[in-house]
């Protein structure tokens, strides 16, 4: 079973930990603005989702990712900014494979 719980962490802005089933996997906000999670995570995709979706929800101005996620971080919103990608706010989305 998978779950994301809301969790606490030094140096991050907000901290999840992704459960997959014995598994446990952390991923967050630093303070500079940095969305990272455990490079073993088995739910890259679904810990980005939540990350995405909690700066979305809590209007986080400007997010920097890595390529590091294993999926197209231009599908979240985010372009690509030297050897980082950059999202802002309003660039930020959470893309849907259903045909629409």
């Amino acid at each position: 079973m998978l779950s994301v719980l809301s969790s606490r962490k030094e140096g991050f802005l907000f901290y999840f930990v992704l459960h997959d089933g014995d598994l446990a996997f952390g991923g967050g906000l630093t303070e500079d603005r940095l969305l990272v999670c455990d490079s073993a995570c088995t739910q890259k995709e679904l810990m980005l989702r939540t990350l995405v979706n909690k700066c979305m929800n809590d209007f986080v101005p400007e997010v920097f990712a890595f390529d590091t996620w294993g999926v197209d971080l231009n599908r979240f919103g985010f372009e690509r900014a030297g050897e980082r990608f950059r999202a802002f706010w309003e660039t930020l989305r959470l893309p849907h494979d259903c045909g629409d």
